[in-house]
């Protein structure tokens, strides 16, 4: 009796045995079936259901070539790498491995596939181009693709372009998904019509849209009755015409295919098509015309095809056509742009050839290409790299008159089957050269920032140590630049911006100015009686001038050095000249100036300013002289403090030190009748004047003496030269260099008053007899024609 039961129990695991391989055999062939008709949803479908009954390397391979065919990438992916994992995959199952994973964006399962494999003896594998593969993907491209959201939906959409009114056209199955009591059709962008019932994918026909200038997308109806598929649009610029491509249904009593056609129609006023006239290459029984672009400088159309004679694939062609559209014989574009795979989507635009191919070395499905056009011919293909492209399906190039790009592509970012893509821009390329005056570059360490106004981050920069300093700004972005270098003035930047950027790259200079610490910007004197440290009438002028000068520039502080004559005692004095020195910081105090911006030094009778001393017998007014306190303003007083550029120097160049120096309007020495000698009144105003030029370095004067009209002319050039010696050897005796002090004489020819026409007062003679002093103007051989940027 349990033999009898053990014999039925095997019976029965048997026979489920054989009803289950029987039935996943059933689904195979079924499977199969649907793959060869061409209906590829039902046979991937069949093909996993008989995966989930039994996983063989047939079921799994027969999913991935219908899911490859569906162009559901991820899918395709997924069965194809469950497919090379059993032991009959060969050589081309990986190859669809590899593609599979580059559609899919795995790209370390495709570098980490091809290292396995012994690419030395394989052709096929060599053809992948591996070195291109990791040389795009490990390139930062300065761009992005967004989605054109208010156009794409869950359905397909592609070919966006636009006419010379501002309307936009592109493709889109929207209409909703079929059923299958529609007429059955396939959807790969050959727009081919079957009239086989089980090639049915559960898509509608593809349509024209049009979207306005006030937004409102709708239908573009074609003229011609009867047609399933219109895509294509192509708007010309110059005149109200539209071509564009159809699948009329045509009707024959056994299995064929009906292949597209390229039509074209006038437009009226209101935009719509008025008539229609095909190509005359069109012939839909028997191969496909499709994707018209018309390059009306040239009246060139052209076109994809799969006609015959061409290289394999659809293949890219040209027609020339007269003022009629009459249309000469087609032309193919020949192997450097045709492949033996297929080529697509042609534009032209300044002397460039753009197309999709997928025969060309690539990253994966449809890439865009462009070819240089010489002389009519075509030189080569490139592949646009990222992120142009993708391991997916890019194509539709097209670029609008004000540089916008955009192109179709099913990558994973689409919302639907394909979607349109607009080119925007990752960043912009910021470089900023830095020179000293001399035009050398900046060296050494910098301190700087660039930041973002609108959030206050920020931008990361590289300093190349020759000067060059790298960074990258986001687009339609505000920034602020802050430069900083030991001795140098800081720079500031707030004028730095990509809003309304066309190039890539943003390119600034910036001058680097030394600080010149403790320049002399502006001297003068104060004197007083004897032992007295009042304030005299005669000392407010220049004081109320060095207050307003203080109070007026932030970057300048005044030294105070006080003087006695000869006489007391050197402590007497000592303590007389910084009672002096304390009543100009009081004087200059009530007009609110800092008592830190006021240095004082108190230096009685050691710094005298003649021979007056060691009991040496010296007449009142020399002693006068050395009663006195010398005012010096000096520019950028703090060394080795950071200086920001003060705003009131901002317009000036600074390279030029003389620009911060502010010598007033210099005396003139006016003589007596014949005379060449100098007055304690000269005496004085020549103090100062050698004050400056002690204190200012860079400085070099020019003396001029003159005469009045009455004397030969011998006589009064004479008397010219002595006055103006008599000036420059007073200066020497001061300490200043002679080649810095030029003098001329010029006699009676250069008078104030022209005495030889009038009569002249005696007062008006006094004029003439004169010497006149100027500081001629520095010529700076640093400037070099630097564009000095904010400072």
């Amino acid at each position: 009796m349990k033999s009898i039961f053990n014999y039925f129990i095997l019976v029965y695991l048997c026979g489920m045995l054989v009803g289950s391989a029987a039935a996943q055999t059933g689904l195979l062939r079924y499977a199969d079936r649907k793959l060869a008709e061409e209906n590829y949803l039902e046979a991937g479908q069949g093909f996993a259901d008989a995966y989930s009954r039994k996983p063989t390397f047939e079921a799994a391979k027969g999913a991935a070539l219908a899911y490859d065919a569906l162009r559901d990438y991820p899918q395709a992916y997924n069965w194809w790498e469950k497919a090379v994992n059993f032991d009959q995959a060969g050589e081309n199952d990986w190859l669809n491995y590899i593609a599979a994973a580059n559609r899919a964006g795995e790209k370390d399962a495709v570098f980490a596939a091809l290292d396995t494999i012994n690419a030395s003896g394989s052709a096929a594998i060599k053809n992948l181009r591996l070195d291109s593969l990791r040389q795009w993907y490990g390139s930062s491209a300065n761009a992005g693709l967004k989605k054109l959201d208010r156009i794409n939906s869950p359905s397909t959409e592609f070919g966006w372009v636009k006419d010379r009114q501002g309307r936009v056209y592109f493709t889109s199955d929207r209409g909703g998904e079929s059923d299958r009591d529609r007429k059955a059709l396939r959807i790969d962008k050959g727009y081919k019509y079957y009239n086989k019932s089980s090639d049915w994918t559960g898509r509608d026909y593809l349509g024209i849209y049009r979207k306005d200038e006030d937004g409102t997308i709708a239908p573009f109806e074609v003229p011609i009755s009867d047609v399933f598929h219109a895509a294509d649009p192509y708007p010309l610029q110059q005149e109200d015409v539209i071509f564009y491509t159809v699948t009329r249904d045509i009707r024959r009593t056994k299995n064929y295919k009906v292949h597209p056609e390229v039509y074209f129609s006038r437009l009226d006023a209101s935009g719509n098509a008025v008539d229609f006239k095909g190509l005359p290459v069109n012939a839909p029984l028997e191969y496909s015309v499709k994707s018209p672009f018309v390059d009306e400088s040239n009246k060139r159309l052209y076109f994809s095809s799969d006609r015959e004679g061409g290289h394999g694939g659809f293949d890219l062609y040209y027609m020339d056509y007269d003022e009629n559209f009459e249309f000469q014989d087609p032309v193919n574009l020949g192997p450097l742009v045709n492949s033996s795979g297929n080529e697509t989507d042609p534009f032209v635009l300044d002397g460039k050839f753009y197309f999709a191919s997928d025969g060309h070395p690539g990253l994966g499905g449809l890439d865009i290409f462009v070819s240089d056009i010489r002389d009519g011919a075509f030189a080569g293909a490139k592949n646009l790299g990222l992120p142009y492209n993708s391991p997916q399906d890019d194509f539709g190039y097209y670029e609008t008159e004000d540089k916008r790009v955009l192109v179709s592509s099913n990558r994973p970012e689409s919302t639907g089957w394909d979607d349109i893509f607009e080119m925007e821009t990752l960043f912009s390329r910021f470089s900023a050269l830095l020179l000293e005056c001399d035009g050398e570059p900046v060296t050494g360490p910098l301190d700087t920032s660039l930041v973002r106004s609108t959030d206050d981050s920020n931008v990361a920069l590289s300093n190349s140590g020759n000067g060059m300093l790298l960074g990258e700004l986001a687009p339609d972005e505000d920034y602020e630049m802050l430069i900083r270098k030991q001795g140098f003035f800081a720079v500031r930047d707030m004028d730095i911006s990509t809003k309304g950027l066309d190039a890539d790259t943003l390119e600034k200079t910036y001058q680097l100015v030394r600080i010149p610490y403790n320049t002399a910007a502006y001297v003068d004197l104060v004197y007083y009686d004897l032992d007295e440290s009042l304030i005299r009438q005669d000392a407010e002028v220049p004081l109320n001038k060095v207050a307003e000068l203080l109070k007026t520039y932030s970057f300048l502080n005044v030294v105070v050095r006080s003087h006695t004559d000869a006489r007391a005692s050197d402590a007497y004095n000592e303590a007389l000249s910084q009672k002096r020195a304390d009543a100009v910081r009081d004087y200059l105090a009530k007009f609110g100036v800092d008592r830190s911006r006021i240095s004082s030094e108190w230096l009685g009778e050691a710094e005298l300013a003649n021979d007056c001393g060691d009991g040496k017998p010296c007449s009142e007014e020399f002693h006068q002289l050395n009663r006195r306190t010398e005012l010096l303003l000096l520019a950028f007083p703090e060394v080795g403090k950071a200086y920001d550029m003060p705003e009131e120097l901002k317009n000036e160049d600074l390279c030029d030190i003389s620009n911060i120096q502010m010598p007033e309007e210099l005396p003139t020495i006016y003589f007596g009748f014949d005379q060449s000698e100098l007055d304690l009144e000269d005496m004085m105003a020549l103090e100062k004047v050698a004050l400056m030029l002690r204190n200012m370095l860079n400085r070099h004067l020019a003396i001029s003496g003159h005469t009045d009209s009455r004397g030969s002319d011998e006589y009064n050039e004479e008397l010219s030269e002595k006055r103006a010696l008599v000036v420059k050897n007073y200066l020497e005796g001061k300490g200043i260099a002679s080649e810095r002090l030029v003098y001329e004489f010029f006699g009676k020819s250069r008078p104030v008053n022209d005495c030889e026409e009038k009569p002249c007062t005696p007062e008006m003679h006094q004029l003439n007899r004169r010497t006149e002093m100027i500081l001629p103007s520095i010529p700076n051989p640093k400037k070099n024609g630097i564009k000095r940027e904010n400072q």
